[in-house]
């Protein structure tokens, strides 16, 4: 698979800050300034419509759900989504948005070609970091079937990447899972161990007579990243 239509600009898209700023035109700053969460389906490279959380000190439960698309802006009113059942990882702080969606997205075609996935579309997802006000983007790489091929997270503030993970689909349903998280591990662990162990005499190269160290017989690189990883699709409730 080759990278696809994902990677040209979807005149009819909308930017997450342009949305932001629709919602500050027409209801107040306050009401964007605290957001749970953002959500744009189906992007490509934008999506056409971003469904906002965002703080509502007047509603029962704070919270208010915008839908924003390029022709208009609904207000759904209060989010029942969240309190009392499902507590938010927490506020991010508008301010703080330095990495648009358009910047993101970028960022996500980067390290795509650097996995060789390819992909058809992208859901994109912004909220907090945990037990803190720093946004961070989600965003699901899609293939024209729904199903899903990578994701990465991401700062928002300064598109620090967190975590990649990329799915490697096979025949008769085999599917390689590659985990920035596992895999980053283990090869720490690998040149933890290398630089700890004291130096044998077969370890030392016999043509130079010098100690040089052996490097230990590395994995192939094939086979990296088989542990099996729940990572969830983003998708609306």
């Amino acid at each position: 698979m080759t990278l696809s239509s994902a990677q040209e600009e979807d005149p009819l898209g909308l930017s997450a800050n342009t949305a932001l700023q629709k919602i500050n035109s027409q209801y107040g700053q306050y009401f964007a300034d605290k957001i749970v969460e953002m959500r744009g389906l189906r992007g490509q490279s934008q999506p056409r419509e971003w469904t906002v959380v965002v703080n509502d000190e007047r509603s029962q439960f704070r919270l208010r759900t915008v839908r924003v698309s390029v022709e208009k802006s609904i207000n759904e009113g209060e989010s029942t989504k969240f309190y009392p059942n499902n507590l938010p990882t927490g506020f991010a702080s508008s301010d703080k948005i330095k990495i648009d969606s358009t910047k993101a997205f970028q960022v996500l075609i980067k390290e795509a070609r650097a996995a060789k996935i390819g992909f058809d579309y992208v859901d994109y997802k912004l909220r907090s970091l945990e037990f803190g006000d720093e946004p961070i983007w989600v965003l699901s790489a899609m293939n024209g079937k729904g199903i899903l091929l990578g994701q990465i997270v991401m700062s928002a503030y300064d598109a620090n990447i967190f975590r990649t993970v990329w799915y490697y689909r096979g025949d008769r349903g085999y599917m390689k899972v590659v985990d920035s998280a596992l895999d980053g591990i283990r090869k720490k662990q690998l040149t933890d161990e290398t630089l700890s162990s004291p130096v044998s005499s077969d370890q030392v190269n016999p043509k130079t007579n010098t100690e040089e160290v052996l490097q230990p017989n590395q994995s192939d690189s094939s086979n990296l990243g088989t542990e099996e990883a729940e990572v969830k699709p983003i998708r609306p409730n």
